[in-house]
Order: structure tokens, then C-alpha cells, then sequence
């Protein structure tokens, strides 16, 4: 008796190549996870363009925002790996020059100032300007005899994927006028050795610019929205014009970059007698 044994079935080509993706897809997920293990996320991150920012719960970000001022440390946290042209060899890249802490009848000083010690036009250009608006207000303060005044200035210096990012945060109580608290920030590519706008950032973190400025329209109406309601109940309050230009994302450049958190500061002290200010976390 003749026993036909079935032809064996030939697997087609097209099922080889989802078997072979398959694979490849699972050999990439494991090697990440070791490498994650053996280098840390931050070299596994930049080796695959990932952005670590992240989004974030309401409470994360209220979080973030309500401790903003406690990373005012007169400090810089240096997490990079770069080579750079200093003015002074001998020091950071950040320290601070001028330091006054005097508390008198009539007023009450804590001057913190930085300078950026790279060689650079862009960042001697900032380091005058941060002498003409906070020092210069400072001795201004010092040679007052006759006005009850209260100036504090305080900074932050981060280093974070080869990005120096800087910001000095001042308030100043001066007789019976308003509080007044300005902020300014300054970006630099320690790499390419360039200041930084926001839309360079947002291509170096992998953003999409439409999402960010989104996020920035939605918190910004969102705080409006919330400021409206006190103002209905009869408290005064600051109003943001929400169609204003400002919150464009080529017009905004106050941001300061922290522990993988883009902090994009609208500081209305700068322009105007106010303390009022809109942080939007990216």
C-alpha cells in the first residue's frame, strides 16, 4: 500500500519578513533595556533622539511650579561634557562677582549676580546688561538715604545636554509702589558655542513646536479664565491679553531649562510695576 505524505507548506515571503521584523523589533526593545541598565537612560535617550519630556499631570506641574523659586540657589549644577573658552580658566563657567547683603533702617539689599565666564560677544553683551539692570539698581539702592526700599536678586545656572541655561530672578519693594519682580534668562549651545532661542530648543528636544505653542495658548486662556472669575467676586487682578503677540513661540525668550523640565517664564514685571508672572512647564 502507497503512503502520500502531504507536501510540506512553503512559508511565503511576506510572512518571513513580519517573523524577521518581529525579531528585529524584539532584539531592539531587549537591548535597550540593558542598555538602559548598563549606560543609564540619558545615553540611551540621545542615542535614539528620544525627548525626555514628557507630559505631565496637573499636580506634577502645580508642583513644579509652586518650588520654582527654591532652585534660586546662587548656583550652577553642571551636568555636561564640553569644552569651552573661559575668560578665567581658573573658575566655572558661572560664578557669581557681586554680592552685597546689607540691612539698614531704610532699606533691605541680597544681591546675588552671576557672570557667564565664556568668551563669546553673545555673553558679553548679557553679562553688561546683567551689570547695568542689577547692579546698577543695587548701588542705586545702597546710595538711597530717604526711601524704604527691599531688592533681592537671585540665580540659577543648569548644564543639561551641553546646554548652559541661566536665570536671575529679582524683587523689588520700593516705597509704596507695587512689587515688582523681573526675570531674565540666557540660553547658550556650549557645543556650537551660540545663544539659543526657544525654537532651537524645541528642535534639540525633539519637540513639535505646534504642540508647544498649543500648551502655551491653553495654560495661558486656562489662567485668564481662573483670574476672571476672582475679578467677578470683586478681587482686582493683573489680565493677560491672550491674542497678544507675546506668547508666540518666536517671540518668547525668557525659558530656563531644568532637570529635563523646558520652563517658559512670562515675567510682566518686565515691562510693567507688577509681580505677576505665568510659568508654562513643557
Amino acid at each position: 500500500m502507497n503512503v502520500i505524505l502531504p507536501e510540506k507548506e512553503k512559508m511565503s515571503k511576506k510572512r518571513i519578513s513580519i517573523y524577521v521584523i518581529i525579531a528585529i523589533v524584539c532584539i531592539l526593545a531587549i537591548s535597550i533595556v540593558i542598555g538602559i541598565q548598563v549606560l543609564g537612560d540619558d545615553i540611551i535617550n540621545n542615542l535614539f533622539g528620544i525627548s525626555k519630556i514628557t507630559n505631565k499631570t496637573e499636580q506634577e506641574e502645580q508642583q513644579l511650579k509652586d518650588h520654582f523659586e527654591d532652585l534660586l540657589d546662587n548656583k550652577l549644577d553642571d551636568k555636561g561634557n564640553y569644552i569651552t573658552q573661559k575668560i578665567e580658566e581658573n573658575k566655572e563657567i558661572i560664578y557669581t562677582n557681586y554680592q552685597k547683603e546689607e540691612k539698614t533702617e531704610n532699606h533691605e539689599i541680597n544681591i546675588n549676580l552671576p557672570y557667564i565666564n565664556i568668551k563669546d560677544n553673545a555673553v558679553e553683551k548679557f553679562n553688561k546688561e546683567i551689570s547695568e539692570i542689577f547692579k546698577g539698581k543695587a548701588e542705586e539702592v545702597l546710595s538711597s538715604t530717604d526711601e524704604n526700599i527691599i531688592y533681592r536678586v537671585k540665580y540659577k545656572a543648569y548644564i543639561e545636554n551641553n546646554i548652559l541655561s541661566l536665570i536671575i530672578y529679582s524683587d523689588l519693594k520700593q516705597n509704596t509702589n507695587p512689587q515688582r519682580v523681573i526675570i531674565q534668562t540666557f540660553n547658550f549651545d556650549l557645543k556650537e558655542n551660540k545663544k539659543m532661542d526657544l525654537e532651537d530648543i524645541i528642535k534639540e528636544y525633539n519637540l513639535n513646536e505646534k504642540d508647544v505653542q498649543n500648551k502655551i495658548d491653553k495654560d495661558i486662556e486656562e489662567e485668564q479664565r481662573r483670574l476672571e472669575d476672582l475679578k467677578d467676586i470683586g478681587y482686582n487682578m493683573f489680565s493677560r491679553d491672550i491674542k497678544s503677540n507675546i506668547y508666540d513661540v518666536e517671540n518668547i525668550s525668557e525659558y530656563f531649562i531644568y532637570n529635563h523640565n523646558i520652563y517658559i517664564i512670562f515675567a510682566y514685571g518686565n515691562e510693567k510695576i507688577t509681580s505677576e508672572k505665568d510659568i508654562v512647564i513643557i
